[in-house]
């Protein structure tokens, strides 16, 4: 007994220095900066994306443009970009992991589609994909999706096959597709379920004003390849879709943005959503310059490399001006 309580009391400061030791080497591992980063951009070619918008483009073509506007962002670290799209029943992999200038030529000769909507497929396929590209490389992981409707044709043999969930985001309801496609972002399973942070950033753009085309335009029908699941662009997006899209991004660390159909496009600059770069923007970026989002306001970084730096302030000075009727913004 004697011998026990000496040895128990030992025993135990050894193990919590140990795991004292352990926990520090773990939190400078986490704090070790990326090397590189990789990214997929998804875009949604469903037939839908044929809508013309209230500036006379087409959503695709919207798209493209957003698409081409976040390759040409500044990077913080050397970056690699996949293209990928979707439609019909069907994920296509553009092109393979390449410069910002290839894959801005992957861009330029994409062509919209007129099948349905494979979104749950497409989001899993792309994930798996981008987190087993260059394992060996600390690289941070990021997947930007554009699109305008919810997933309605994922293939039965999609690992990522679901009903829609009952539950809202982040109830959802275990098996649905929305419950696969978070647990795909967070751990790379689409049947794993856990508290662990998410495996990548998931930033995502959605076209969700669906009433406010053109005076004069048709909607526009998705067909697919079998001829089922008519869907008319004549209908808003459920608020439960946008949520979990809202849910999954934020709590990713990524973006979610709404593009309405009517209104002028976003302006790269434009902190606050007013369709103009001036001083109010400048001094948004300069007030949050040098810390990592989070603390730092989402809005502040720019290119969304998850801090506000140099690039950031690029960007806010580059587009002073841009979308103001008054001109440029004098910065003091």
């Amino acid at each position: 007994m004697n011998t026990q309580s000496v040895r128990s009391p030992r025993f135990a400061h050894v193990l919590v220095a140990l795991l004292v030791t352990l926990s520090l080497q773990s939190r400078e591992a986490a704090a070790e900066p990326f090397d590189e980063e990789h990214i997929i951009i998804l875009l949604d070619r469903s037939g839908s994306m044929q809508a013309t918008r209230s500036d006379g483009q087409s959503r695709f073509f919207e798209a493209i443009r957003r698409a081409r506007i976040y390759v040409g962002k500044p990077k913080a670290l050397p970056t690699e970009y996949s293209v990928w799209s979707f439609e019909g029943s069907a994920s296509t992999q553009e092109s393979g992991f390449g410069d910002a200038g290839s894959t801005t030529g992957v861009l330029n000769g994409l062509q919209v589609g007129n099948g349905v909507t494979p979104l749950a497929k497409a989001v899993c396929d792309a994930v798996d994909v981008l987190l087993n590209h260059k394992p060996g490389v600390n690289a941070s992981k990021r997947l930007y999706l554009v699109s305008d409707g919810e997933e309605n044709s994922t293939p039965l043999d999609s690992p990522c096959y679901g009903p829609s969930s009952v539950g809202t985001y982040p109830n959802l309801t275990m098996d649905s597709w929305q419950w696969k496609v978070r647990n795909m972002l967070k751990t790379g399973d689409p049947l794993r379920e856990d508290n662990s942070d998410y495996a990548l950033v998931f930033d995502v753009d959605v076209f969700d004003n669906y009433v406010s085309l053109r005076s004069g335009s048709s909607p526009v029908y998705e067909v697919s390849y079998e001829g089922k699941g008519l869907v008319t662009t004549a209908s808003l997006l459920p608020a439960s879709y946008l949520a979990f899209l809202r849910g999954v991004a934020t709590d990713s660390g990524g973006t979610f943005t709404t593009v309405p159909d009517s209104g002028p496009a976003p302006i790269p600059g434009d902190t606050n959503q007013d369709n103009c770069v001036n001083a109010t923007d400048f001094y948004h970026v300069l007030n949050n310059f040098g810390r990592p989002v989070p603390p730092a306001s989402p809005t502040a970084d720019l290119n969304r490399d998850g801090v506000v730096n140099y690039s950031d302030y690029s960007i806010v000075v580059n587009n002073q001006g841009a979308g103001c009727s008054s001109g440029p913004a004098h910065l003091r």
